[in-house]
């Protein structure tokens, strides 16, 4: 069985030797290789190229094996497409040219702008998909209400503009273009080959109640896209899993609070995680190999392994492939 084969076994709950692994942000700063790429590039210099996609999206797989590859992109790359470019501060951070004010901006969001303006991640899908057959390609975006979010507020940090901008008029209007035009990148990502689509709802904790503000829109978002074939996974961490579970997505991620023995248990939905990210950044390979075993052996089928949150700067690279070798070498009691 290849990497491809197990991650699609898994969306069926097969009995597989061993979970499909992957982590989140697994292509980034804590990679030798990605710094030296970022350094010569700058991090928008790999982003709208698609050669130096390929390369930053294939430098774990060719360091740990992954069984999945994510396409190295930016949440915010959406919202530049759409008219909203963003920044890097020198102090760190994110900073938006451009937010959303009032309903002149809403209106300007155009979703059929969004193939030709992001034709560059198109490109790099499909050389990537030529590079890794055998592996598992996935692509992904911001839900509508955390790119929302992103896109009043101007940055990170600071969401009182947007809880404020939640409460108006102007707040569904928007989130219906935003899923539209999500909609639209989510099907040019399929028709280049993928396998799995991440949605990547971050600030989902924002939301006063996650099924009116975000959750009915990702489904609507599901719906629209016509997925093909193609797996969904919902990362909202901090909220309700009720209130998660209610979207319709094929796999959740969730983060390293959720105990996923028993919510496997529970619900017998596919769910990918979910090891701490801390432990990579710690002092004993040991101990992550150690708890990395306990949570594999504890979900059984129907797991997809991951982080419960995206790999820190900090992780440490022995660390990492404790956790890889863990993941390798389990094999389920028979």
């Amino acid at each position: 069985m290849n990497s491809r084969e197990r991650f699609f076994s898994a969306f069926e709950r097969a009995d597989l030797d061993r979970p499909p692994f992957w982590v989140m942000r697994q292509a980034g700063r804590y990679l030798p290789e990605y710094r030296e790429l970022k350094e010569k590039n700058g991090f928008l210099g790999i982003v709208h190229t698609p050669e130096l996609v390929a390369e930053a999206t294939i430098q774990p797989i060719r360091r740990f094996g992954f069984d999945c590859a994510i396409l190295f992109c930016d949440i915010l790359a959406l919202a530049e497409a759409l008219g909203f470019p963003y920044r890097f501060k020198e102090g760190g951070g994110i900073e938006l040219l451009r937010t959303v004010r009032d309903e002149k901006d809403v209106e300007s969001i155009v979703p059929s702008r969004v193939r030709e303006k992001l034709s560059y991640v198109a490109e790099a899908l499909s050389i990537l998909r030529r590079e890794l057959p055998d592996r598992a390609l996935l692509g992904f975006c911001a839900s509508p209400f955390t790119l929302a979010s992103y896109m009043v507020s101007g940055g990170g940090g600071n969401f009182e503009k947007f809880l404020e901008f939640v409460k108006s008029g102007l707040f569904k209007p928007l989130m219906e273009v935003l899923t539209k035009a999500s909609a639209e990148y989510m099907k040019m990502q399929s028709e280049c080959g993928i396998d799995g689509f991440q949605i990547f709802d971050s600030n989902a904790a924002l939301a006063e109640n996650y099924r009116v503000d975000s959750g009915a829109y990702i489904s609507e978002l599901l719906s629209e896209a016509g997925r093909s074939g193609v797996k969904s996974i919902l990362f909202a961490p901090g909220s309700n899993f009720e209130d998660i579970f209610s979207v319709g997505a094929d796999a959740y991620s969730l983060d390293s609070s959720a105990n996923l023995p028993s919510l496997s248990s529970k619900y017998g939905y596919v769910l990918q995680g979910n090891l701490d990210p801390s432990s990579l950044s710690s002092d004993s390979p040991s101990e992550t190999f150690r708890k990395t075993s306990e949570i594999v052996a504890g979900v059984g089928s129907g797991h997809i392994f991951n982080l419960g949150h995206g790999i820190r700067p900090d992780a440490k690279l022995e660390n990492v492939e404790a956790m890889c070798e863990a993941v390798k070498t389990f094999r389920k009691s028979r």
